[in-house]
């Protein structure tokens, strides 16, 4: 009896296992907060990133992003300790707007920018 209650335990085990590394691989292809975008030691070469507008300079082509759990915390674009600057060539998006953008992260004579190639409205 004990047998039957072993392999059923090594069963459920496995189906968590199987659930947990296909919840990863599905997370680990969404687009990145803002935060994690600037706390990570290494990005891939693509990335997509996900953040509200915080600010923008049409004059430069840039505007900045902050995470999404900042701005709903205090309903300002104003409050997060630090934000994500991003190079677009398009049409800019309005303050306070969620949006995802993907691009590359580019080391330049400013700093860190996301240089977006496609930049979208965000869904909530």
């Amino acid at each position: 009896m004990n047998a039957a209650r072993g392999g059923l335990g090594i069963r459920a085990a496995s189906v968590a296992l199987v659930i947990l590394f296909t919840a990863e691989w599905v997370v680990a292809g969404a687009p990145r907060e803002v935060q994690a975008v600037l706390a990570a030691e290494s990005l891939p070469a693509q990335i997509d990133v996900v953040g509200v507008v915080s600010r923008r300079d049409t004059a430069k082509g840039t505007f900045s992003v902050i995470d999404r759990s900042e701005f709903s915390k205090c309903k300002s674009v104003s409050c997060a300790p630090a934000s994500l600057p991003v190079r677009w060539k398009g049409t800019l998006p309005g303050v306070a707007e969620s949006v995802h953008v993907k691009g590359a992260i580019r080391d330049t004579k400013d700093g860190k920018f996301l240089f977006a190639e496609s930049v979208e409205k965000a869904r909530k």
